[in-house]
């Protein structure tokens, strides 16, 4: 007889870890399926906004810390990929099929389901192809996306802003940044995700930051933090101590679509604050929401929708009871 999983969480970063901790430690049966492409799994950059102890710690290391404790809670972690779900509450089917990363082909079964997909980062493109970017997107405090959480990282660094979104975008990094160095300039990749004859260049003009634009033709990442350059097509070679990425983000969130749940204009999985969606026994966590982008955000959304899913499975004989706890005065029983 197969297992029925109190709930399977689809992503395994940081908000699917947290709700796999609190629903272990609560002695559910849980079921993390993750396909091992979120960019925590590559991140060797400093996290400065969850401390882990006396010192910061880097991506990949605090994934494999937060995964270590859900699994220490009881909770069980599959290398997965994910392709569709069905099915409705108390029985959702999860299928999954391989992927470059994983081989796993099977059914699962669970009461309740937590999305926690997040974002997939558009990255520039070197040579015609994004993946010659990833060799050091994230990696050794050289290359940088997130300036809420790597801003102070670029003290008195000398930063080009590498942007593949808008000028908007590239701005707000620049500024961002401006903080913490004034040795700031930005390139304009015309290969961007954003069609270049769109974009309103005379910001950048009145701006105090010195801009180029071109396609990048390959990157010498020879001490990341240090020395670093791109080799435009036209030859151009731009150096810095670190490069900063102004990418844009699409919300992993089609399985969930199919699903029936509903999503924002940009995809965002919309919930309610605890992270409920509209499908009964759904919920979402971290950065598939529109939320900040942020490893301490998502540990929280993923902790509170896992808080709520594990009421959620477990007062069924509590309906008509009246409770002190605000959260739990709240809690609609359907």
């Amino acid at each position: 007889m197969s297992i029925v999983y109190d709930t399977i969480i689809i992503g395994g970063g940081p908000a699917g870890c947290s709700a796999a901790l609190h629903l272990g430690y609560h002695k559910r049966k849980v079921l993390v399926l993750d396909r091992g492409t979120s960019p925590m799994h590559f991140h060797t950059n400093s996290i400065m906004n969850f401390s882990t102890g006396m010192a910061y710690t880097e991506g990949r290391t605090l994934i494999r810390q937060l995964s270590g404790a859900a699994k220490g809670a009881g909770a069980k972690f599959r290398p997965a990929n994910v392709c569709e779900v069905s099915g409705a509450y108390p029985e959702f089917t999860v299928e999954t099929e391989p992927s470059y990363r994983t081989k796993d082909r099977s059914l699962y079964k669970a009461k309740t389901i937590i999305f926690a997909t997040g974002t997939a980062r558009k990255h520039p493109i070197v040579d015609g192809h994004w993946r010659k970017w990833l060799p050091i997107a994230n990696a050794g405090n050289g290359a940088f996306y997130c300036p809420d959480c790597e801003a102070p990282l670029t003290k008195g660094k000398r930063v080009l802003v590498v942007n593949v979104g808008t000028v908007g975008s590239a701005l707000h990094i620049a500024n961002s940044v401006a903080r913490f160095t004034k040795k700031i300039r930005i390139l304009m990749t015309e290969d961007a995700y954003v069609p270049f004859r769109d974009q309103d260049f005379s910001k950048l003009d009145e701006s105090p930051f010195p801009w180029t634009s071109g396609k990048i033709k390959s990157v010498r990442f020879i001490m990341p933090g240090t020395s670093q350059t791109l080799v435009l097509e036209s030859g151009e070679r731009l150096s810095a101590d670190v490069f900063f990425v102004a990418f844009v983000a699409k919300p992993r969130t089609e399985i969930a679509q199919a699903l029936g749940i509903e999503v924002d204009d940009k995809g965002n999985i919309v919930t309610d604050k605890r992270g409920k969606t509209n499908v009964e026994g759904v919920w979402a966590a971290g950065d598939c929401r529109a939320i900040t982008q942020q490893v301490a955000m998502a540990v929280g959304t993923g902790n509170y929708a896992a808080l709520m899913v594990n009421q959620f499975l477990g007062n069924e004989a509590e309906k008509e009871a009246e409770f002190d706890h605000p959260e739990m005065r709240e809690l609609p029983f359907l």
